[in-house]
């Protein structure tokens, strides 16, 4: 009984293996197509490559058409653009930091229309960690309130960032628009 129980778990687990492996190719393969037809200018083509790949919930390949839907603004409806966001977001086992780039792209994407709760609630997990992504939505905020005119608040995700040592934030950048705030 021992060894049928080994011998069936064995297979199960080389099933489940294999099966894996063969999603994951199909997945590259997907995107890849996806990749050349944005090439041929077969756009709506590759959004809906895309938009499937985005369904599959993979971790890999699901953001990455995500971003690709961005950066070639394949698709022109806000509204499913969010609607991948949040597809996206609930995909099991992202990385940390992952998760954190995702949510910095979509506060991002909703800043022009979105509640300034909603912005905060995105942005606070990363700004309140360690996260890689932390400098990077200080600025995004400062940036945002200084955009509306909201000098006080900006000034307050400026001088954060100046006790920074990041060396892809431009301090100078930051140091003019808070002299901006100050002579304001």
């Amino acid at each position: 009984i021992s060894i049928i129980v080994l011998i069936t778990a064995s297979i199960v687990f080389s099933w489940f293996n294999y099966s894996s492996e063969n999603k994951k190719t199909k997945l590259s393969q997907d995107f890849i197509e996806a990749k050349i037809l944005l090439t041929e200018n077969n756009h709506s083509k590759s959004l809906e490559i895309l938009k499937n790949i985005i369904k599959t919930k993979d971790k890999t390949y699901s953001p990455l058409s995500l971003f690709l839907i961005l950066d070639q603004n394949l698709e022109k409806d806000k509204e499913l653009v969010l609607k991948y966001f949040n597809d996206v977001l609930l995909i099991r086992n992202l990385g940390k930091e992952d998760l954190n780039l995702l949510r910095l792209k979509k506060a991002i994407f909703v800043s022009n229309k979105s509640k300034e709760k909603d912005m905060l609630d995105l942005l606070n997990p990363i700004i309140n960690s360690d996260s890689v992504w932390k400098t990077q939505s200080l600025k995004f905020l400062g940036d945002y309130y200084f955009s509306l005119k909201e000098f006080k608040k900006a000034e307050q995700y400026y001088s954060i960032l100046l006790d920074y040592k990041d060396s892809e934030i431009d301090l100078k950048e930051i140091k003019r628009k808070m002299k901006l705030i100050k002579n304001g």
